[in-house]
């Protein structure tokens, strides 16, 4: 058993005794202002794509995971620039936009806008203001039987 380990060591001890010649590599340089560097050294062939799934092909289940919840992610922020809205200009959480934007002259909060209307809706901003009439009525309510 020891002779196994003396063996794969004696072509080592050889070798350090012979003078190597140096290999100079050549590295693409791009620009004489920046030096090369561990990047300018071609990518092995080992390293790409097709060669890791098809050689490790445990990575596929991990490869289709990763490019479909990408594909999600693309189409959810590609329906968020059409359909969501963008800019509210509130700070407070209750306070969303259909709160505070006035329906009678609505206002446009969207990124990409493709034959969209915004229609005045003078119904829907009576009902909102006869609401906040009834805020401020039970406020006020609250503050003088707090008072009393």
């Amino acid at each position: 058993m020891l002779s196994k380990f003396l063996k794969r060591l004696c072509p080592c001890a050889r070798s350090c005794l012979v003078l190597h010649k140096s290999v100079h590599q050549t590295s693409s340089r791009h620009s004489q202002l920046l030096p090369a560097s561990q990047y300018d050294v071609p990518v092995p062939p080992n390293l790409h794509l097709i060669y890791a799934l098809t050689n490790y092909w445990e990575l596929i289940p991990l490869f289709v995971i990763t490019c479909t919840s990408l594909t999600f992610m693309t189409l959810s922020i590609m329906w968020a620039c059409f359909h969501k809205v963008d800019v509210v200009f509130s700070t407070h959480s209750r306070d969303n936009i259909s709160r505070t934007m006035d329906l009678r002259n609505p206002s446009v909060h969207k990124l990409i806008i493709i034959n969209q209307r915004y229609e005045p809706w003078p119904e829907m901003q009576d009902v909102l203001d006869k609401m906040r009439m009834a805020e401020k009525r039970a406020l006020v309510r609250l503050q003088t039987c707090s008072h009393a």
